[in-house]
């Protein structure tokens, strides 16, 4: 009841679904089930959260198709108070085997709220960054993910975890986690504070 997440399937049939243990600061599990449904490993975050898959082709060209060569992408909320991990939010990306390939940091400290007029007054006040508010980001196929994070903006993020570009929508302070998608024009959907945004080219 205290999670959000759902299963995703990867091309090969790996089955990954992310979920909670309060052990870990909550932080919970990505778990991944081969083809047949047996158990073959784990990252350190899974809670309320469906992972993007990219069907990749890189590596100079390695993968040649293979289905079994794609990548995994979560969001890695450190949260404050753990005593093992310092505070800190990522966008992560893993290799069909669930290690790390990059990470992208919430680095901004600033909430927002939009004035009458359009422009922006923001104060400092996260030092740590924001969480990633966000339980279902997507991926398109040139590999750029797309995740809204509490402090109000819709990322996207390159492969490599570079930033290209973000948008304010609306501050998201404790707002459900809610997923992004995408349709066939290339129009970005996102719920961010009870409010649907599109946003397109």
């Amino acid at each position: 009841d205290s999670s959000s997440s759902s299963p995703a399937v990867g091309p090969d049939g790996a089955i990954f679904y992310g979920a909670l243990s309060f052990y870990n600061n909550s932080q919970g599990h990505m778990m991944k089930f081969n083809a047949n449904g047996k158990y073959a490993g784990a990252y350190g975050f899974g809670w309320d959260q469906t992972p993007a898959i990219f069907q990749r082709d890189d590596d100079n060209k390695k993968c040649n198709g293979n289905a079994a060569c794609y990548s995994v992408v979560i969001k890695e909320n450190h949260y404050g108070g753990n005593p093992f991990v310092a505070e800190a939010y990522y966008i992560t990306q893993l290799d069909q085997n669930m290690k790390m390939q990059w990470q992208f940091k919430s680095t901004n400290t600033q909430s927002c709220s939009r004035n009458a007029d359009g422009t922006l007054s923001c104060v400092s006040d996260h030092p740590n960054g924001f969480e990633w508010c966000v339980n279902g980001h997507l991926v398109d196929a040139k590999g750029v993910v797309y995740a809204n994070s509490e402090d109000g903006n819709l990322y996207a993020i390159s492969q490599g975890g570079i930033l290209k570009e973000k948008i304010f929508q609306q501050l998201a302070l404790g707002a459900a986690y809610t997923p992004a998608s995408m349709d066939r024009s290339g129009r970005i959907y996102s719920q961010n504070a009870g409010h649907l945004f599109v946003i397109g080219r």
